[in-house]
């Protein structure tokens, strides 16, 4: 047995191999502790050098600051005070653009930034509406090309775009630049003029959170749509730079001549007013008792021939003094029902524009007042006072019908001349689906085709045409609705109401072409157009009269 002494030593012993043993403990933590500190150490350098990165991204944001200018140059016209100033116009127009845009700016506190102009045309239908509208510019195709050329050697940043002849190309290139410079830090400030068209809403509605970084332009050449005033952004004028009424491009429309039925006769062939971007515009088809192939060669007596844009609407500010004509007093208008034999409208083209989104209790009405299809004479077409084509009323079909007529239309499209009209010349050999369909999806048929609009427009005198003359679709995007519409601009403001019939004049055609039909059409098929706007008729194709 252990004495006393040795139970001591070796309780010492025990004590002394403990506290030995913490030291282990301690040589752990201390090793944690080691790694903890590296990896602090690393997200501290990794911030300090993310922290200098952002200064010198910060630096180089407000090192050439500027100020984007978007201009859709299909509505906002150059006033015609600018572009008749000879070689120098465009110059002076750019400079009295950018002088508007620096006084601007000047207020915004923004006056050392840059001015960047981007403006998107279709140069070609622009060219030819200014020249008929009694301008100082040529009857070339591209008349505007020396203005456009001496507006973009103004300034570096200025340039004056030829979109091309389709209305997607300068809306898709405004979109695109308008997505790009919204969060570029080295621009300052967007002005946006492009307010005509609600099309856009949907483009600038994601920035209403920064909306002091945006000014939209108002002028009196357009029609400047309330929804933009919802978005809480800046709205000014620029007085002086753009015109004082829209550009009037229904000037170069003629009714075919019905009384003669030569088929080499030209005055058969209607010249239409120019297609593409320009449909931004409110048109106004005037009336003369002079041919409608005269010219004025002196803009100021064009201009009183025109037709003001803004009095019907009863906001005209000039008054007496308007350079442009004042017609009867709107306020003074009766309003009458469909009477062949009456040429009043139950709703006049200007109330379509009294607002943004226009009564659609009045529009269906006027809608209704279309001819009922059983009601047009065998071999003739329905026209207006103005002897715009009219289509019979179609109507409306329900979205199940329409949805089952896609459905179907996905494997093999319908002939519409076979099904709307009961005869396909092409027989046999169509491409299109001539078997039986419902009565129901036939109506829905009749929607959808009326729905594409026909290349010879008001023009057209075929009685079996099936394409569509004028919209016939209460919530149209162009009366202010949110429905998409393919029908011209020009055509919403036709008069619909009945003034007479008149005999028809239809295409003949060779029965096959490649062995298709030629006549034979189906829904969802893009009219054809050639260089000057007018509609591509195929070689061997005639104008006959039907009796």
């Amino acid at each position: 047995m252990l004495n006393d002494g040795e139970i001591d030593r070796d309780a010492g012993q025990l004590a002394a191999y403990r506290a030995n043993d913490t030291l282990s403990d301690i040589l752990d933590n201390y090793s944690a502790l080691i790694q903890e500190y590296r990896r602090l150490k690393s997200d501290y350098e990794e911030e300090r050098d993310a922290r200098e990165k952002y200064k010198q991204v910060a630096k180089s944001q407000e090192r050439n600051p500027f100020v984007l200018v978007l201009v859709d140059g299909d509505g906002y016209v150059f006033n015609e005070d600018l572009v008749g100033r000879g070689p120098d116009a465009g110059s002076t127009a750019a400079q009295v653009l950018n002088d508007a845009v620096r006084a601007s700016l000047r207020k915004k506190g923004l006056e050392h930034c840059q001015v960047m102009v981007r403006i998107y045309a279709n140069v070609a239908g622009l060219s030819k509406a200014l020249n008929k509208a009694g301008g100082s510019v040529g009857a070339e195709k591209r008349s505007l090309a020396p203005f456009i050329a001496s507006f973009n050697r103004s300034y570096g940043l200025t340039e004056f775009v030829d979109a091309g002849e389709l209305k997607e190309n300068a809306d898709f290139k405004l979109r695109a630049l308008l997505s790009l410079y919204a969060e570029n830090g080295q621009c300052k400030h967007i002005y946006f003029a492009a307010c005509h068209d609600v099309g856009y809403i949907s483009d600038l509605t994601p920035h209403t959170g920064n909306t002091r970084r945006f000014t939209l332009i108002d002028a009196h050449c357009i029609r400047f749509q309330k929804e933009f005033t919802k978005l809480g952004m800046g709205i000014e004028h620029f007085p002086g730079v753009f015109r004082n009424s829209p550009l009037d491009l229904a000037t170069a429309y003629r009714p075919p001549n019905n009384n003669n039925h030569n088929s080499n006769n030209n005055a058969a062939a209607p010249t239409e007013a120019p297609r593409g971007p320009l449909a931004g515009t409110s048109p106004t088809l005037l009336s003369s008792s002079s041919s409608s192939s005269a010219m004025p060669t002196a803009a100021a007596q064009s201009r009183k021939k025109i037709l003001c844009q803004t009095f019907p609407l009863g906001k005209c500010k000039f008054g007496a003094h308007c350079r442009y004509l004042h017609g009867d007093d709107p306020r003074k208008a009766a309003t009458t029902t469909g009477n062949p034999t009456n040429s009043q409208s139950t709703m006049s083209s200007s109330s379509w524009r009294d607002s943004a989104r226009p009564d659609s209790s009045a529009i269906a009405a006027a809608i209704k007042n279309l001819p009922a299809k059983d009601s047009v004479p065998e071999g003739h077409v329905a026209v207006n006072k103005n002897g715009f084509r009219l289509d019979p009323y179609v109507p409306t079909s329900t979205n199940e019908a329409i949805s089952r007529l896609n459905t179907r239309t996905r494997r093999v499209r319908v002939c519409n001349n076979f099904h709307l009209n009961g005869y396909c010349p092409a027989g046999d050999n169509c491409e299109y689906d001539h078997s039986a369909i419902e009565d129901e999806l036939k109506a829905a048929l009749e929607t959808l085709a009326r729905s594409t609009p026909c290349s010879r427009r008001g023009a057209c005198r075929d009685a079996k045409c099936t394409k569509g003359h004028v919209c016939q679709q209460i919530d149209c995007k162009t009366r202010g609705g949110h429905g998409f519409c393919k029908i011209p601009f020009a055509s919403h403001s036709e008069d619909m109401t009945l003034a007479q019939y008149v005999p028809a004049i239809r295409t003949r055609m060779s029965p096959t072409i490649n062995g298709a039909s030629a006549e034979g059409s189906s829904i969802f098929e893009d009219d054809e157009y050639d260089d000057e706007g007018e509609a591509n008729v195929p070689s061997g194709t005639t104008l006959v009269a039907e009796n």
